[in-house]
């Protein structure tokens, strides 16, 4: 044998990496992969089980196994789905194969042979794939085809056939056997290559190590480069350990004169104006506090002086392996302007207010009201010379009931010709009190009248006489319409600036997302970068929020996407999540029906989160939250159930009131009191409708009714 040249290994020619996904999709044996998620959703097939079981490819990926594959149901004792659910769960469970006797299994026909059931007969094995960590990523779904076998065990055919047929079988089987051998071991040759592969990524990482400060420093810089005000205020005097130029230049301080230094020693100004209060709160409970137009007078003008400024800003606890919260991270805005312009805005609007009510006191000085008198037996009405003048009716022109209701806006005829009626009908309201504007000529101007009046009777209550007044409120109604445009004003500016502080948030946890993902020296600080993160996105959720409530008050609704979807899928991910972040709680799905619909499941899933979350936050823990699906045929109901403290009955008419709590104490984990009023915006945009019940017997219960498509 020749000597062992080490060169002749380096000059051989790397081979290619193998197509895995080819390799598997035409390997002779029937196999499925499977996600281990709750609708165990397939994610790959190979073309033996395409064929044996009358499918395509495009038919299956994507869908949960049991959508595609269900029960025959012309087959009442039919077992196929639940006990293969049950061998896919254990096989999850123990991490181990699960071996299953033979089932009978039937699978639907393609409609181009007929459509229907055909019976079949499997022997499967389901195998977990896990992960170097031991978790299950995959599963295997392994079948074999035995329907004609077990249809040959039942025949009585002779015994001779019957053996042939097993014999023939047998060595079929070990046949398949040994080919799903040579199967493992190409499969052990792809783990080795893919083993090689990982050590020359390790090396490569090995190389990224090198460049783990230049990372650091870059998340230094991203900070300070960042497009709003941060500072980070560590321990009990809260020593401000970074400010970046922005938040420097709302104090009014140069970065020397603070970063180190103790933050009412560096802002003395500060000191006395409430805001260490809030910051010790903050440490205290770990709760972050949301500021805004808060007040301060800080010294940044020329000379020291104090200047009133306005503020918007966040406090977050950032916290220590303990949990123990060790530093604030500030994230603030200077809104001065803006509050200043609103002040002067208001101002001027109030001394307009001022000046139209000056005007409507001297008015109603000078003026006579309007009066009138009709007479319900002949129907004859008398006005007087103020009353015509309102309604720009000559002095000698002839008045009756509907000459009157010809000088009534076309849009409150009915309504005021109807409480009159109301009003002088035997045993009627017997008072009349209507606004109601007055029809003008076209391109006169609008006016309207406050008109009460009161129906007299004779001796047996028969009503005869309907004598009032008119006054002219024309100014008033100006002024309520100045108040509602004000108030819109508010409205338009809470969601211009929530879409200003979603921008900088979105590049900050687009930053911290990429340095989490990064190797090397980041790692040490992965902890801090998720507690910003979390931080980020629990700011994010806030300004998501507000910007619902802008666009369910001044956009007409919150706009949906609706596609098909499953609603039990959708409440299983929101479940799956919620007990993901409370794993101290129960949740509990219950389910009756068919629940494919058309809706957005982006928004339905926000609605279940919320509702949700509302059922954790007002119940004590140790009691189960609830959700329970029922069919209604062309709509869909779902029940989100807790026990505990009822709502007060005197909060349960505004309870979908934004800015409105189910309690009217300080709870500790409530937002901004935004959620249930989304929640119903959410449902009227889907064509549906919400109602809650709250007692001490029964706890607390939302109901939610959903067409099957909007538009229903």
């Amino acid at each position: 044998m020749p000597p062992f040249d080490s060169s002749d290994v380096l000059t051989m020619p790397v081979p290619p990496a193998p197509d895995f996904q080819q390799l598997f999709e035409r390997s002779p044996g029937a196999h499925l992969i499977l996600a281990p998620d709750a609708d165990f959703t397939i994610v790959a097939v190979s073309d033996a089980y395409l064929r044996a079981t009358l499918t395509t490819r495009e038919g299956l990926l994507g869908r949960g196994l049991f959508e595609v594959f269900p029960d025959n149901p012309a087959d009442p004792d039919a077992t196929g789905t639940h006990n293969l659910r049950a061998s896919l769960e254990r096989a999850v469970a123990t991490r181990a194969p699960d071996t299953m006797a033979v089932q009978k299994y039937d699978i639907q026909r393609p409609q181009a042979e007929g459509g229907g059931f055909e019976v079949r007969y499997w022997s499967p094995i389901n195998l977990p794939v896990l992960s170097p960590e031991g978790a299950v990523r995959y599963l295997i779904h392994r079948v074999e085809d035995v329907t004609e076998f077990v249809r040959l065990s039942r025949r009585g055919e002779e015994e001779r056939e019957r053996t042939a047929a097993l014999q023939t079988r047998t060595t079929e089987m070990e046949m398949e056997i040994f080919r799903g051998s040579q199967e493992l071991l190409a499969a052990n040759r792809e783990l080795r290559e893919a083993v090689r592969l990982r050590d020359e990524s390790l090396a490569v990482a090995s190389q990224a190590r090198a460049e783990a400060e230049s990372q650091r420093e870059w998340l230094h810089s991203l900070f300070m480069q960042a497009p709003t005000a941060i500072a980070i205020f560590r321990g009990p005097r809260y020593v401000i350990e970074l400010a970046n130029p922005l938040v420097c230049q709302l104090w009014g301080r140069r970065p020397e004169q603070v970063l180190g230094k103790p933050l009412f020693e560096a802002l003395p100004e500060a000191a006395d104006q409430g805001f260490e209060a809030l910051l010790n709160e903050v440490r205290a409970t770990g709760v972050h506090f949301v500021g805004t137009e808060l007040p301060a007078r800080l010294a940044r003008l020329e000379g020291g002086a104090l200047e009133d400024v306005y503020f918007n800003f966040v406090y977050e606890p950032m916290r220590d392996t303990r949990g123990h919260v060790e530093a604030v991270i500030v994230v603030a805005t200077d809104v001065t302007e803006v509050v200043r312009t609103r002040q002067r805005t208001e101002a001027l609007a109030a001394e307009k207010l001022r000046v139209a009510e000056e005007r409507l006191r001297l008015a109603m000085e000078a003026m006579e009201l309007g009066t009138w008198d009709m007479n319900l037996t002949t129907g004859a009405l008398l006005w007087n010379e103020r009353m015509r003048t309102l309604f720009g009716v000559a002095a000698e022109a002839p008045m009756d009931y509907p000459t009157f209701l010809a000088q009534v806006h076309p849009a409150d005829r009915e309504r005021v010709d109807r409480l009159a009626r109301e009003a002088w009908a035997p045993g009627g309201t017997g008072a009349f009190s209507v606004e109601y504007r007055i029809a003008s000529p076209e391109g006169g101007t609008q006016r309207w009248v406050s008109v009460r009046g009161q129906v007299h009777g004779d001796a047996s209550g028969r009503p005869i006489r309907f004598l009032g007044t008119a006054q002219d409120i024309t100014e008033r109604k100006r002024r309520e319409l100045e108040l509602r445009q004000i108030a819109e004003f508010r409205e338009r500016f809470l969601g211009i600036v929530s879409h200003d502080l979603r921008n900088p948030l979105n590049a900050i946890l687009l930053s911290v997302n990429a340095l989490m993902r990064a190797d090397g020296e980041v790692k040490h600080h992965l902890k801090n970068i998720r507690r910003i993160a979390t931080s980020a996105e629990r700011m994010e959720r806030m300004i998501a929020d507000l910007l619902d409530f802008t666009r369910g008050r001044l956009g007409g609704g919150i706009p949906i996407s609706p596609r098909p979807a499953n609603l039990r899928s959708i409440c299983g991910q929101v479940l799956e999540e919620l007990e993901a972040g409370n794993p101290q709680r129960e949740f509990r799905l219950s389910t009756t029906g068919d629940f494919q619909g058309t809706w957005d499941p982006d928004r339905l899933a926000q609605l279940f989160g919320n509702l949700g979350k509302n059922a954790v936050d007002y119940s004590p823990e140790g009691i189960p939250v609830d959700f329970v699906l029922r069919d209604e045929g062309d709509s869909v109901c779902v029940e989100v159930h807790n026990e505990g403290p009822p709502i007060p009955a005197e909060l349960l008419p505004g309870i979908f009131e934004p800015f409105r709590r189910a309690t009217d104490e300080q709870h500790p984990t409530s937002g901004l009191g935004l959620g249930l009023f989304i929640v119903q915006q959410i449902a009227h945009a889907h064509g549906g409708r919400i109602e809650v019940r709250s007692n001490e017997a029964e706890g607390t219960t939302f109901r939610v009714w959903l067409p099957r498509a909007p538009g229903d």
